[in-house]
């Protein structure tokens, strides 16, 4: 729902992307369906959001990776690999395992297990190469930075999307 304020404009022609419009009385303009709540535009933000955070966490890597002072130096980019992997431990256990079941404890504290150790490899490669001399120390640490960035921003999709509600991660 946008605010209004001054004249409104028949909404043929300045609202033609909202489809069917209406406006009740103090000034607010809701698409049909939408009602007030504006729950369609917090999951947009948030994905926009998301998609922020992520393209900050690959900058900071590629800042890593490609910087003349830092040698030019690619290794670091292994770690993309690791943000593919960190999700699919707990998106199989999600799947596979049922709400009520009291077995099903013990898959998700594997998957969680799993991914906390997928974490713990993409912070610990960069400081590998920098011990053996692969990067430098100032690239070590615009990976690791990136690599904050990249997995909050994991966590946030999860958080964000993971509930069964309007907005779950399984209709993207």
């Amino acid at each position: 729902c946008a605010v209004l304020t001054g004249s409104v404009a028949a909404p043929h022609t300045h609202f033609r992307g909202l489809g069917r419009a209406s406006l009740p009385v103090g000034g607010r303009l809701c698409a049909a369906g939408t009602g007030s709540g504006g729950g369609a535009m917090a999951g947009i933000k948030a994905l926009i959001s998301l998609s922020f955070g992520g393209a900050i966490g690959l900058m900071f890597l590629m800042l890593g990776c490609a910087l003349p002072q830092y040698k030019s130096q690619y290794w670091p980019l292994f770690v993309l690999f690791f943000y593919i992997l960190s999700p699919i431990p707990y998106c199989i256990a999600r799947r596979l395992v049922d709400e009520t079941d009291a077995t099903s404890n013990a898959c998700k504290e594997l998957a969680i297990f799993l991914t906390t150790g997928i974490v713990v490899s993409a912070f610990g490669l960069p400081i590998v190469f920098a011990r053996a001399q692969l990067i430098l120390w100032g690239a070590c640490a615009l990976v690791l930075t990136g690599n904050t960035v990249i997995f909050a921003t994991i966590l946030g999709f999860f958080l964000v999307f993971g509930s069964n509600d309007d907005f779950s991660w399984q209709q993207w």
